[in-house]
């Protein structure tokens, strides 16, 4: 089986696909190459009903990403309002780790006129 599947399939929007993986007991929180989960993937697609799908069938909503941020981090820094409150409904918060470099993040977000979302404590 070919390595990150679940991953491909998540950033091919292909649920059926991703309920398959599911099925077949794909690791619903590992990272790839890239340093992401399934779960990150699918927030930075915008694709909700993945979002869904993933975090019913177990993946963890606080896992972080290698650059030290959660998905609803992604969410909430991409203005993904709906996915936002779907990640909150499963446990998920607005988290960072001591791998996540503030100061780049920062830069990207004021060139762009948005802050960087806070921390939940």
């Amino acid at each position: 089986m070919k390595k990150y599947l679940l991953h491909e399939k998540v950033l091919e929007a292909d649920t059926t696909g991703v309920n398959s993986l599911i099925s077949a007991g794909a690791d619903l929180n590992e990272l790839d190459e890239l340093g992401h989960s399934p779960l990150h993937w699918a927030v930075f697609g915008g694709y909700y009903d993945i979002v869904e799908c993933l975090l019913k069938a177990g993946a963890n909503p606080n896992v972080f990403s290698r650059d030290g941020v959660t998905p609803k981090w992604r969410a909430q820094d991409f203005g993904l309002t709906e996915i936002e409150v779907l990640l909150t409904q499963h446990g998920g918060r607005v988290l960072t780790d001591n791998r996540f470099d503030r100061g780049a993040f920062s830069a990207f977000n004021d060139f762009l006129g948005q802050p960087l979302p806070e921390d939940e404590l």
